[in-house]
């Protein structure tokens, strides 16, 4: 009887064990699915959040060092160009006014001494006319001319390395997207299907970064070469009319 009872009670025992274990599985899997369900939307919340900017900018290689230096490189130049495309500097009015004055007065010696130790390019012009006088009109007229073309030149060669760096970006940008693709197809060649996803995302990702970089290098580079461009073209017609005159009264006021 005891025997039997404990035989009972055992059995009740075991089935209320495998009704609580029976219980408790949907609950552990409940609770570790949860913990996958967190896991995936932390990965979603992960992806949508996506790299930092320098990740970013690494992700881009050895591309993203040239892009780099070419982007220091313009914004020296156009820090330089705002301080030096200064047309009172470069061609005052006033000066000018000053020199075609004596010019047509003949005062040669006192046009000298005004023109002496200027740097801007009217200087340069007549400075260059008297240093030819003496050999005679036709020398000392050709000397400005060449002066003034040389003036105007300068000029246009200081912005256009500006136009030079804005061409040139995009090509260096597609240059990274080409490598980063010939890695994508590398991938898909030569890896094994585990890495395939990962390593292809890595190459599309290097090609895509360079490409946006070069144009983002090259936009506002455009767009300061055509600021400069028409400061260039107002300070060269400036030169132009000052020129042809000081070379014509020059030209008519004897030896």
């Amino acid at each position: 009887m005891n025997f039997k009872r404990s035989i009972l009670g055992a059995i009740v025992c075991a089935w209320i064990a495998i009704c609580a274990i029976g219980h408790m599985q949907p609950t552990m899997a409940l609770a570790q699915g949860d913990q996958k369900v967190m896991s995936y939307v932390d990965s979603i919340e992960e992806s949508k959040a996506g790299m930092t900017l320098w990740e970013t900018i690494q992700s881009g290689g050895v591309v993203m060092i040239v892009l780099g230096v070419l982007s220091v490189v313009a914004m020296s130049i156009v820090v330089y160009l705002f301080f030096s495309l200064n047309v009172k500097r470069i061609a005052p009015r006033d000066f000018a006014e000053l020199v075609i004055e004596q010019l047509d007065n003949g005062k040669f010696a006192e046009l000298g001494e005004t023109c002496k130790g200027k740097t801007n390019t009217i200087a340069n012009i007549i400075n260059a006319g008297l240093e030819k006088q003496r050999r005679g009109k036709l020398f000392a007229k050709e000397a400005m001319e060449n002066q003034v073309r040389q003036e105007i030149g300068g000029l246009w060669q200081n912005i256009s390395y500006l136009a030079d760096i804005a061409a040139v970006a995009p090509l260096i940008g597609l240059l990274g997207t080409v490598v980063g693709m010939i890695q994508a197809f590398n991938v898909i060649a030569f890896q094994s299907a585990v890495v395939k996803p990962i390593l292809l995302a890595g190459g599309v990702s290097k090609a895509m970064v360079t490409t946006a970089a070069g144009l983002v290098v090259a936009i506002p580079v455009m767009l300061f070469y055509t600021y400069f461009r028409g400061k260039v073209q107002g300070i060269s017609n400036r030169i132009e009319t000052y020129g042809t005159d000081i070379i014509k009264i020059f030209e008519e006021s004897g030896d």
